[in-house]
């Protein structure tokens, strides 16, 4: 499967078997085989059907899973006629056609072997796009290009291009052309430019682990104890971190014990979709503790601690 889905995209992606079947209706058992899909750091659930499945059942599962994991849904689909096809796309159904076409709209692109072409605006990115517009506005890089904004993400100008494609396939106002070159213009006031970039943004939380004891391996602080580090909000009993996918094996999370989220945990960890270790602080930055918080704001503390951060740290 992942040969076939490289081949079509023509870029490497991880596949592997999806482990939260506790939280699916029992509807979707024995239904699908699924998948966790990482492609261009966005993170994505791959369903693929047991058995012939009509557009009216698809439609709904696409809701429902959506729904019970928090994530986008894919579909792996070995066959389709023309007009379930052709539903899907008009309906912004995500699927990869094995052999043939992958229409992932929610990256606000349309793939095919030998072909690719842009398709109408999408509201959300990537993770690694997002970190990048995060990192040039507290920069406020001017005229960044895509060799400058490669060197300094550490990450392959292929990688960056696929993030310039996806900020122009959306509109977002922060990428500039001038003749064939494109680059990021993230100068101005910090408080305008976030109104614009914040509609853009994604929750960058992927899963939260919540431990019975604090762990050894050296995470950077993420969520409330973040907050309370930027702010005179004082924290949990306990730490809050942030980890990446690729260090969950080398930190042992995955092997130790969790707990009921109604107990009280020895830390909580949360996988996040990318980190910026804010000015070497270890801690992540304002604005991502600013996404990971919003829901929290009903809390007057929290509210007022928010709002004492972003003053502080990002205007």
């Amino acid at each position: 499967m992942r040969e076939e889905i490289e081949k079509i995209l023509h870029q490497p992606v991880d596949i592997t078997p999806y482990t939260g079947m506790a939280k699916l209706p029992l509807l979707f058992y024995g239904r699908y085989h699924f998948y966790d899909m990482e492609l261009n750091g966005c993170f994505c659930i791959l369903a693929e059907p047991q058995e012939d499945i009509t557009l009216t059942v698809l439609r709904k599962n696409h809701r429902g899973i959506e729904q019970a994991m928090g994530r986008y849904c894919v579909f792996y689909l070995k066959n389709m006629k023309p007009y379930p096809r052709a539903k899907m796309l008009e309906e912004g159904i995500p699927f990869i056609w094995e052999d043939h076409q992958a229409y992932l709209p929610f990256l606000g692109i349309v793939l095919r072997q030998n072909d690719a072409r842009e398709i109408k605006p999408c509201n959300r990115m990537s993770f690694l796009t997002q970190k990048m517009l995060l990192t040039a506005f507290y920069g406020q890089w001017e005229e960044a290009t895509v060799t400058k904004v490669a060197d300094a993400l550490e990450v392959s100008k292929m990688s960056i291009t696929r993030s310039f494609d996806e900020l122009e396939a959306m509109n977002v106002p922060f990428l500039q052309k001038r003749g064939k070159t494109r680059f990021l213009n993230m100068d101005g006031n910090k408080k305008e430019l976030w109104e614009k970039m914040h509609p853009y943004m994604r929750k960058p939380l992927i899963r939260t682990f919540c431990l019975g004891e604090d762990i050894e391996y050296e995470l950077i602080y993420s969520g409330m104890t973040a907050l309370s580090e930027y702010s005179m909000l004082a924290d949990n009993p306990y730490k809050t971190y942030a980890v990446l996918k690729s260090q969950l094996e080398d930190s042992g999370i995955r092997k130790m014990k969790e707990i009921p989220a109604d107990e009280h945990p020895g830390c909580l960890v949360q996988e996040l979709g990318y980190t910026i270790d804010y000015k070497g602080k270890g801690m992540i930055d304002p604005l991502t503790v600013f996404m990971l918080m919003e829901e929290e704001r009903e809390d007057p503390r929290v509210d007022q601690a928010i709002d004492e951060m972003m003053e502080a740290n990002v205007w």
